[in-house]
């Protein structure tokens, strides 16, 4: 648990856009992997499979606030995370990156945020979806190509 939870934290925060809900998840995701720890299958990377679990918490969250994941979840800047000497362009060009990311349909985003984010491969990120790797691919592509339109709109590329 403690090798895994700040990456856990940090992925139900920015799925849900929520500090309080991204503790509750966090806490939920570990409560699950203690329930199920026997369906582990070793073949699968334990981190991926412990994303996908976190996911679905968050997929969960969402359910029982009888909200659907909207594409205008927040991708705040992490709590307690700012540095106090970044310049004011830095953190524009943060937000404005952060809004085209909230654009994305949620299957692009999910993928772009464990990509670059969670440095995660392709293959983990398609056990961590339920996709097949082409599909993983072909969102990866097309969610880079809606994020490179949507900043050329904003003129930072």
């Amino acid at each position: 648990m403690t090798q895994y939870y700040d990456e856990i934290f940090r992925f139900a925060y920015y799925m849900t856009g929520s500090e309080d809900a991204a503790y509750d998840c966090t806490q939920e995701t570990f409560l699950r992997l203690i329930r199920f720890y026997g369906t582990y299958v070793e073949k699968r990377k334990f981190k991926a499979w412990l994303l996908r679990i976190a996911r679905n918490v968050c997929y969960d969250y969402f359910r029982r606030q009888k909200e659907i994941p909207s594409e205008e979840v927040t991708l705040g800047m992490m709590p307690g995370k700012a540095e106090p000497d970044r310049n004011l362009g830095h953190l524009e060009r943060g937000q404005v990156i952060r809004a085209a990311l909230d654009r994305l349909p949620r299957m692009q985003r999910d993928v772009v945020i464990l990509r670059f984010y969670h440095e995660l491969s392709i293959k983990e990120i398609a056990i961590i979806t339920d996709s097949r790797i082409p599909t993983v691919k072909s969102r990866l592509r097309q969610s880079m190509e809606k994020l490179r339109n949507l900043l050329n709109e904003e003129e930072l590329i």
